[in-house]
């Protein structure tokens, strides 16, 4: 039934046909192939999923994303950092990213953030004398963080599928997302060396004045998600609700960007990437449930494990069993690593981790980091590098936003891409091996 279901999955997606098509109709025929009746199980397991009731967060934090992208946020939050940072002969790279990880904070998506940061910043750094093509692979990857930076809906369809803390994951997302951001700053400044760049004028006290005035209600929102979560005052889920009033508020009393007239399109574009994403969960739900009745997860942990102690050997027996057990740890790890890399080139990072979750836990459990802190740091572990994929042709989704948004060919980012690619790779090295990365906030929650 394995090979079947496997067999039927990769043929569809070679033929093209769209990831949730395909998770569908390949667990029909491992289904049909075994006798048992996938209208009724098809029924029932994607209802299932679906109902979860920390799921609700999803089309909560979609809406206040949409509302605070509406209510002008991006533009303040940019205008903040480059009051501060824009000066610099880095300062524009820098303002690119860190607003990302700021619009991020609130979105919860990569693509909303670099299309909403990407749109402004973009245009600024190549009037400054920055490539066009490096400015927008800035934006893709810096844009990357806002699917890691809490609230982030790949750490919630995480923690709901492996059974983990979401409130933990979120917070445990903010460190390596910081990471990421400081390294892609870094990367900016070896690449720009040598390109013609025009500083900004240094913002003066009045305009620093009115970038923190004006940031201020924004700014508030990710303070009181952040310390509502990590105080226990409310669920990641109570946390998206209090986001949209928030969002709604300021928007609509305190900017006045926000009109009556707008709330159609924002709650019709809210509705259809809550569609979307929902079609996808319910569909990847049916897959799991398949993949698990034909034991493909035990299968490939056991054959993974197996294959690092045939590593092992080439030690001798010399090692003790721990000594041991923590080298294989570090073997499985790796081979983990580059197994969820090449799966993103193929897959968008949503549909992926729909399908990946059920496969890694069991491997999580081999390696003893599938309880408590250590959960917390698989789960951050696995998300980030599938959000290496956001950015990684052939599908990277990302990488087309920003591309659109830029109006320059992903052939032409390429280059760019891949040294900012190296860059993230190592601080994925850095998440995976150095747990404190991804534990020592969590670590102070109740």
């Amino acid at each position: 039934m394995g090979t079947v279901l496997i067999l039927a999955f990769l043929i569809l997606l070679i033929l093209d046909v769209p990831v949730a098509f395909c998770m569908v109709l390949s667990s029909l025929v491992a289904l049909l192939y075994i006798g048992v009746d996938p209208i009724m199980v098809g029924l029932e397991t994607t209802r299932s999923l679906s109902s979860f009731y920390s799921f609700l967060a999803v089309p909560f934090f979609i809406l206040a994303g949409e509302l605070m992208n509406y209510g002008g946020l991006s533009q303040r939050l940019i205008r903040l950092v480059k009051a501060f940072i824009g000066h610099y002969r880095i300062g524009l790279p820098a303002v690119t990213t860190v607003s990302s990880q700021m619009f991020g904070a609130v979105s919860g998506a990569s693509a909303a953030t670099c299309a909403a940061v990407g749109g402004i910043m973009i245009p600024a750094l190549e009037k400054s004398g920055y490539n066009r093509a490096f400015a927008t692979a800035l934006a893709a990857c810096s844009g990357t963080t806002g699917a890691l930076i809490p609230p982030s809906i790949l750490l919630l369809i995480y923690g709901t599928l492996a059974n983990v803390s979401i409130e933990k994951l979120f917070v445990g997302g903010i460190l390596p997302g910081v990471f990421i951001g400081l390294s892609l700053i870094l990367i900016s400044s070896y690449m720009t060396r040598k390109m013609p760049i025009i500083k900004e004028p240094k913002a003066n006290f009045q305009e620093i004045k009115e970038s923190i005035i004006g940031s201020f209600f924004p700014i508030g929102l990710v303070v009181i998600i952040f310390v509502g979560i990590m105080g226990g005052i409310f669920t990641a889920t109570e946390a998206s609700a209090v986001a949209v009033v928030y969002a709604a508020f300021v928007g609509f009393f305190i900017y006045r960007k926000l009109k009556v007239k707008d709330l159609p399109k924002i709650l019709v574009s809210s509705a259809k990437t809550t569609a979307a994403l929902s079609f996808l969960i319910a569909c990847a739900s049916l897959f799991a449930w398949t993949l698990a009745i034909g034991k493909i997860p035990e299968t490939i942990t056991h054959g993974l494990v197996e294959f690092c102690d045939q590593l092992l050997s080439l030690f001798g027996s010399d090692l003790s069993p721990t000594v041991a057990f923590e080298v294989r740890k570090i073997l499985i790890l790796i081979v983990l690593n580059i197994t969820l890399f090449l799966l993103g080139m193929f897959i968008d990072a949503g549909p992926g981790l729909l399908i990946v979750v059920p496969v890694v836990l069991p491997i999580s459990q081999a390696i003893g980091m599938d309880t408590g802190l250590d959960a917390v740091h698989f789960g951050v572990l696995v998300v980030s590098n599938m959000i290496l994929g956001l950015v990684t042709p052939p599908v990277g989704s990302t990488l087309f936003v920003a591309s659109a948004v830029g109006g320059t060919s992903i052939s032409k980012m390429t280059p760019y891409i891949l040294r900012f690619l190296i860059a993230m790779i190592i601080i994925q090295l850095l998440i995976t091996y150095y747990s404190p990365i991804t534990t020592f906030l969590p670590s102070f929650m109740k």
